[in-house]
């Protein structure tokens, strides 16, 4: 018997502990609640996940928000702006893509250099995009503050396992809707609802558990398929030759498989390899250790002239002064597309959705090539045949 009602008061103590975590949660006391960004995928699956998680994140006025990153390198933001339309936030404050004007576009992700106070022929990462919005606050200690009148945001953060950024806002905002969002990534946004005090909304132990089953879903089933459309190599008769067409990556459900197929693509002289520009940025560059000699962005000090080499804002006379540099070699394509010496450097340049490259196939050898903004783990091989 006392095993028994052991055994039962057991059961009653899990059945509160349960009723507690699940109970929906009021303002009558201020709450943190995490809203994950991106996310780690199968050991050794070069994917990465361009989502918030949870897409929908309820809270009251005076809760805290904690942006956490979870990915295994891609950079992000976790901007929140007081629209409850992304899409129409992003087409009136970043533009249409490519380099825009911060005058008429203040959240641009490219700007030329001489928009910003720069003197050099270049593209810069928009300073608003790389920095904080507030540098003096973030922590959990002490969080931003979001009012819903302005923009708050984290600057470009990478994902760092062991080491995850983090950016805390605490919300004052109205009652109404807003939106957190990544300013690199399009489509990577989340809604947030600011609801009335006395409206019951899910607990923050909840909002865990929301979010496990949607990264669950997310590894399972939209990196599997993004990963079959990275695979995937159509063959087209053209004349007497064939022309191959890869994806750049694959993509599917904000779900990128930064990665070129497995196996060798095997061509003749005279054929065409064309890759296909997706919703993550890439490039396909021959050589594969270009990726050690050309770098996608480089970091520098704002100087009268050539700018210096430099690796933090402490670097540069001012902490303003210092920036993120788009490398032109590595955004532009270059002037032959011809597949003459897998010594040769040939390059795509900026692959993006709606955009392609072909390179043609001249002589035999076997050529290597790789994407420059993801590294040796995105790359491939072609053998081409006389």
């Amino acid at each position: 018997m006392t095993v028994r009602v052991g055994m039962v008061a057991a059961g009653i103590a899990a059945a509160l502990a349960m009723t507690i975590a699940i109970q929906p949660a009021t303002a009558a006391v201020a709450q943190t609640f995490r809203l994950q960004l991106d996310a780690r995928p199968p050991v050794g699956e070069p994917w990465s996940f361009l989502r918030f998680f949870p897409r929908t994140l309820k809270v009251h006025q005076g809760d805290t928000v904690n942006a956490a990153w979870d990915g295994v390198g891609t950079p992000h933001t976790a901007t929140l702006v007081p629209s409850d339309n992304a899409n129409a936030w992003r087409a009136t404050n970043q533009g249409p893509g490519g380099p825009q004007d911060p005058s008429l576009f203040p959240w641009a992700l490219q700007v030329p250099d001489v928009t910003v106070g720069g003197d050099d022929n270049q593209i810069d990462v928009d300073p608003a995009v790389a920095g904080p919005s507030d540098p003096t606050c973030g922590t959990s200690g002490n969080p931003c503050t979001f009012d819903g009148t302005g923009v708050v945001s984290s600057g470009l953060q990478f994902s760092t396992p062991g080491s995850e950024p983090h950016f805390w806002t605490n919300v004052t905002a109205p009652v109404g809707t807003y939106t957190f969002l990544c300013l690199l990534h399009p489509g990577m946004q989340a809604s947030l609802k600011v609801v009335a005090g006395g409206t019951s909304i899910p607990t923050p132990a909840a909002v865990n558990a929301k979010v496990k089953h949607q990264v669950h879903v997310a590894r399972t089933s939209d990196g599997s398929v993004a990963d079959d459309l990275a695979q995937t190599v159509k063959r087209t008769p053209v004349g007497g030759n064939t022309r191959v067409t890869i994806w750049a990556g694959g993509f599917w459900n904000q779900v990128s498989a930064d990665e070129y197929p497995d196996h060798t693509i095997r061509v003749h002289v005279g054929d065409r390899v064309r890759v296909l520009g997706n919703f993550e940025i890439h490039t396909a560059t021959f050589r594969k250790s270009a990726a050690a000699t050309v770098p996608f962005i480089t970091t520098q000090c704002e100087v009268p002239g050539p700018d210096t080499p430099a690796n933090s804002p402490a670097d540069c006379a001012a902490p303003t002064d210092f920036q993120i540099a788009f490398n032109s070699k590595a955004l532009r394509p270059t002037a032959k597309a011809t597949l003459t010496s897998p010594s040769a450097f040939r390059n795509s340049g900026l692959l993006v959705w709606g955009t392609s490259h072909t390179f043609v196939a001249q002589r035999p050898g076997t050529y290597r090539f790789v994407c420059l903004v993801h590294g040796p783990q995105m790359s491939g091989i072609i053998r081409v045949a006389g």
